[in-house]
Parts: structure tokens; C-alpha cells; sequence
């Protein structure tokens, strides 16, 4: 994206700072220049272009929504497809925290598995408005995040059972991307971030089903202090452990616990989640193998490579049912993780 000039008051926007109100309200400056030193490194755009690109964000345009903005699909100058996640504009005090978090946290990230931030904005607009008679001017400030387009959209939408949808190649491939790009959260950087909303529809898949852990408005920097009270809400019912759910503890075990049940409702399907809390672990085990060993055996691939693929299956539901342990000590970190599947591959390979 190239950098685009602001109409709202005449004032440049550059690429490298934005320029966000031509104000005489020095509350709004003050608190707008905090927030625009922290904005230095990505491509800025007004929000009249982004207006322009996405239809004035049109029902056609729009993608999904979650619970702090809406996601369109816009093209950019240079021909490709960007997703534009326009922050809601109701939540006085928390906007800009929630917009700074995730921006901050994005820009930090660079990651095979993880969204590529493309471009924002950050802009405040005083728009006339009558008011008992008179004209008077109401702040607006627009905050949108401007992603790489991930033409597979959401994992959520691909769900489904061991008997249909994606192939075993493709689901291991999902999972393995999962967590290598929670592996770059928990343990490579200088201060680990926690994801805290891992979830099917917060795991993106581009065209070659890749897939990237997006939506970090709720992600937490954590320094030495790897275990923390919180009592922000945070996540999603259903991927939450019980230590967070009666006791608001935040840990790398959150995420761990996420990552079993999406793990879970890729190999075998949101039913099939449903079924693993009503039986034992090798009931369960042996249920989805048997789902695998008959799928896979239509596909008529030679026994040496069948049996890999049955024992892929039965270490990553392992892996999975781990994960969600009640006893956080006891949930497996993502480096022993990887390592696992790292084991299965290299006997896949031989």
C-alpha cells in the first residue's frame, strides 16, 4: 500500500506518522500524539480511502464481525486483496487500548503462521452536527487494522467430521501450522505474548490452506511474571480452562488448553468434541481411529504410508486430550508439542 493524504482536515498522511487531528483541543492532541509515536512502522491510510475501497464498508464487502469490529475485503493500489477490520466505535476507553494491543503486539510478529499486518488507521475527524439549534463539532476518531487476505477465510467454516471435508493431510497441516505459530508466541520472542482467544474462527487459512493465528485484541504481553489474576474477561466460552473459569488465572496453559480443543474439533469435527467429553480417553481414541482407518482406506494408499497416517492420528489426539487436562501442571508446553510431531514426521519419512 502506498501512503494516501488525508481529506478530514487537509493535513498529510505519511506512511511513516499520521497526522491524526488539526484540533485546538489540546486533551485530543495530546492523547492523539501519544498514540501516533507509537504508530511509526506500517502503512498508514485515511479513513476516506479506506471508505473508497471497501464501498464505504458495504454489506457486499464484509467478511465477518467479532466482538470489537467488523472485517471487509478491499483491494489495494497494487491489485491485491486486503481485509479491513474496522474497530467499533462505542466503547469510550477501551478503543484505543484494544486498537494499541493489537497493533503493537502485530507489529512484533513476524511469522510464517501468524497475520501479516499491511497498513492502519488512526484518524480523528470533528464532524458538524446540530445540537438545540446550533452547530456544533463531535470528535470522531476511526481505528481500522489493515491485514493480508486469507482467501480460505476462518478455520470455523471447515470443520467437520472424519468421514468428509479436508483430508488428513491437509487437517495435520493446519494443526502443525497452529502450533508452530503459537511456539513463536510463547517462546520466541523477548517477552512471550499469550494469544488468550484461540478458536476456529481466529485461525485463518490462505490459499494453499495455510494457517495463521489472527485477532490479537486480547493478547497479553507477559514478562518474567509468567502467571497472572486477571480480572479483564477474557477468551471465549468453550475453549477456556477451569482454572480462568473459577479462579481467573492466566497462564501459557490457557492457550495450551485452546489449541486441545481446536485440535479436537479438526481431527474429528465439532460432534466429535462433543463426543470426547462423554467417554474415556481410549474410547475415544479408538473411535477416531476407526473413522481415519476407514476413510483412508478408500483412498487406496499403500499400507507403509496408511499405518503413518493412522499412528499421525492417534499421536495427535494424544496430543489433544492432553492439552485439556483439568490440571494445568499436567497440560504439556508447546515446544514438547512440536516435538512430538516432529518424532511421528520423521517416521512418516523413513
Amino acid at each position: 500500500m502506498a501512503s494516501q493524504r488525508s481529506e478530514s482536515d487537509g493535513a498529510p498522511h505519511s506512511a511513516r506518522s499520521i497526522m491524526l487531528s488539526s484540533s485546538s483541543s489540546r486533551s485530543s492532541s495530546s492523547r492523539d500524539s501519544d498514540m501516533a509515536s507509537k504508530l511509526q512502522n506500517a502503512t498508514c491510510l485515511s479513513i476516506r480511502v479506506l471508505q473508497e475501497i471497501t464501498d464505504n464498508f458495504s454489506n457486499e464487502r464484509k467478511i465477518g464481525q467479532g466482538a470489537y469490529g467488523e472485517v471487509y475485503v478491499a483491494e489495494a493500489e497494487n491489485g491485491e486483496n486486503v481485509a479491513v477490520k474496522m474497530l467499533y466505535n462505542n466503547m469510550p476507553g477501551i478503543d484505543d487500548e484494544q486498537f494499541q494491543r493489537e497493533f503493537e503486539n502485530l507489529m512484533t510478529l513476524e511469522h510464517q503462521n501468524i497475520v501479516r499486518l499491511v497498513g492502519y488507521c488512526y484518524e480523528t475527524q470533528h464532524q458538524p452536527m446540530h445540537y438545540m439549534g446550533r452547530t456544533i463539532f463531535a470528535e470522531r476518531t476511526y481505528r481500522a487494522l489493515c491485514f493480508e487476505y486469507m482467501e480460505n477465510g476462518s478455520l470455523e467454516k471447515h470443520l467437520s467430521d472424519e468421514c468428509d471435508g479436508l483430508d488428513w493431510h491437509t487437517r495435520y497441516k493446519i494443526i502443525k501450522g497452529t502450533c508452530e505459530g503459537l511456539k513463536h508466541l510463547h517462546e520466541g520472542l523477548d517477552e512471550p505474548i499469550y494469544h488468550l482467544d484461540l478458536k476456529p474462527d481466529n485461525i485463518l487459512l490462505d490459499k494453499n490452506m495455510v494457517p495463521k493465528l489472527a485477532d490479537f485484541g486480547l493478547s497479553k504481553l507477559f514478562g518474567d511474571k509468567q502467571t497472572r489474576i486477571s480480572h479483564s474477561p477474557i477468551g471465549t466460552i468453550g475453549y477456556l480452562p477451569m482454572e480462568y473459569l473459577h479462579g481467573n488465572i492466566v497462564s501459557n496453559k490457557l492457550d495450551i488448553f485452546s489449541l486441545g480443543v481446536v485440535m479436537i474439533k479438526i481431527i474429528a469435527g465439532r460432534r466429535g468434541y462433543s463426543k470426547s467429553a462423554e467417554m474415556d480417553h481410549q474410547e475415544f481414541l479408538d473411535q477416531v481411529h476407526e473413522n481415519w482407518r476407514d476413510r483412508m482406506l478408500k483412498t487406496c494408499q499403500a499400507s507403509r504410508q496408511l499405518e503413518a497416517h493412522y499412528e499421525q492420528v492417534n499421536v495427535c489426539t494424544k496430543i489433544a486430550l492432553s492439552c485439556m487436562e483439568i490440571d494445568r501442571h499436567k497440560r504439556p508446553n508447546i515446544t514438547d508439542i512440536i516435538h512430538q510431531m516432529n518424532d511421528i514426521e520423521a517416521v512418516i519419512d523413513k
